[in-house]
């Protein structure tokens, strides 16, 4: 069980005359929150600070739920956290959008919400908006989130591209938000925390000028409680054109063997050819859907001519590959195999056998499609990868067969030279 230490600042920006901006930082819950307010007349503080509030308070009545995690990370419970982080932002979304319709000069009004939540080895984050939410891990930044933007649509769907977008009028038109209407579709994901793993979530004011590298070189620029701080001055620094937010969250060191053998699956999954073009949050999603196999050696994981349903990915360990009983390959740590089974219900063309104690990464079928039917972005890359993957088998398959071809033609070819026996 990790318990985190955090550090949070807000800034009004050097354009805006108040802030809309609100936050929320409580290592006592292991909950953090940023929020970036709309709405004329002051309604945009309101709608951020009312947002964090009602969140704070669901999570508070509900720290059962969250214990229970804590105490086992089973898929039942992991499901529960999930679903009380998005029913805390619909209650919120609720609240706010009567208050808008109550309360004169406030109708419609909302806010972004990017929210974090820590407990036991698990994180799990609920996100409307362009606020973010950033994991730096082993030195690497991953955004965690996805904006909720017309820019990010349009860049999504090939409308524009990264240069015309950097020069487009709307870039703070946004898309979802809480509040606006009764219930808003809210994006959740859960990931597996690793020792050191750090966190920053922080609205589009500060965001709207990084540049990469950046995170990284303020990290190291000085202590880390001042690191908001120092992200606050960058943004103002760069324009300020808007309130500026940033919470930091920092996940204490503890190597210990869960977390080492979670490090080797990402590390797998990433290394693959078959995922090679996922994001690190669409590979975080995959894995939720994932488990784990282990197969001593000699063990049948695949047996040839009977029909499977599930991929495998080598974490540990090595496979043998068989047709009947003769060797074809030997297939390393890192490799993965069976992935044809995702596909169709065709019996399995080769034995594979472990070579030593292995373990394996297994994706289902039933679980691979639910997760391309949920992000079909997602689906088109692993589709695409597929389609890369098929096309050079075939294309060796094909070379190995007629280099096979000509030695046959070769030898069954009399030469003229030998002399006829007397």
């Amino acid at each position: 069980m990790y318990k985190p230490s955090s550090f949070g600042k807000t800034d009004v920006g050097k354009k805006r005359d108040h802030n809309e901006d609100s936050f929320l930082a409580s290592d006592e819950l292991s909950l953090y929150i940023v929020a970036d307010g709309m709405g004329g007349h002051a309604a945009g503080e309101v709608a951020s600070a009312k947002a964090i509030e009602v969140v704070q308070t669901v999570f508070e009545k509900r720290k059962e739920t969250i214990k229970r995690y804590a105490a086992e990370s089973s898929e039942k419970n992991r499901r529960q956290i999930l679903s009380l982080s998005e029913e805390a932002v619909q209650v919120a979304c609720n609240v706010i959008y009567k208050m808008g319709n109550d309360q004169k000069g406030k109708k419609g009004m909302g806010t972004t919400f990017s929210m974090l939540l820590i407990t036991g080895t698990g994180a799990f984050i609920a996100h409307v908006g362009d606020s973010r939410v950033y994991l730096i891990r082993e030195g690497q930044v991953h955004q965690l989130t996805v904006d909720h933007s017309l820019i990010n649509e349009q860049l999504r769907r090939g409308v524009i591209t990264k240069e015309e977008a950097k020069k487009a009028k709307y870039k703070n038109v946004i898309t979802r938000a809480v509040g606006i209407q009764e219930q808003v579709r809210v994006d959740t994901l859960h990931l597996d925390v690793l020792p050191f793993d750090r966190f920053l979530l922080c609205s589009d004011g500060l965001h709207g000028y990084l540049r990469q590298g950046d995170i990284e070189r303020l990290l190291d620029a000085g202590p880390i409680d001042q690191f908001p701080e120092r992200c606050i001055d960058l943004a103002n620094e760069r324009g300020g054109k808007d309130n500026i937010t940033a919470v930091f969250v920092d996940i204490p060191g503890d190597e210990k063997g869960a977390a080492i053998e979670l490090r080797q699956r990402m590390e797998t999954m990433r290394n693959a050819p078959l995922f090679k073009y996922l994001s690190y949050r669409e590979l975080v999603n995959l894995m939720n859907l994932t488990w784990i196999r282990s197969a001593s050696d000699g063990e049948t994981i695949i047996e040839e001519g009977v029909p499977g349903d599930e991929l495998y990915l080598l974490v540990t360990g090595g496979a043998q590959v068989l047709k009947g009983d003769q060797e074809i390959a030997k297939l390393p740590q890192g490799s993965h195999f069976g992935e044809m089974a995702l596909f169709d219900n065709a019996p399995r063309s080769a034995t594979i056998k472990s070579i030593g104690t292995s373990r394996l990464l297994v994706v289902g079928r039933k679980q691979f499609y639910n997760f391309i039917r949920k992000d079909t972005a997602a689906g088109i890359k692993l589709l695409w990868s597929f389609l890369q993957i098929l096309t050079l088998r075939l294309r060796t398959t094909d070379e190995r067969l007629k280099e096979a071809q000509e030695e046959l033609c070769y030898q069954e070819v009399e030469p003229d030279w030998i002399l006829p026996e007397d």
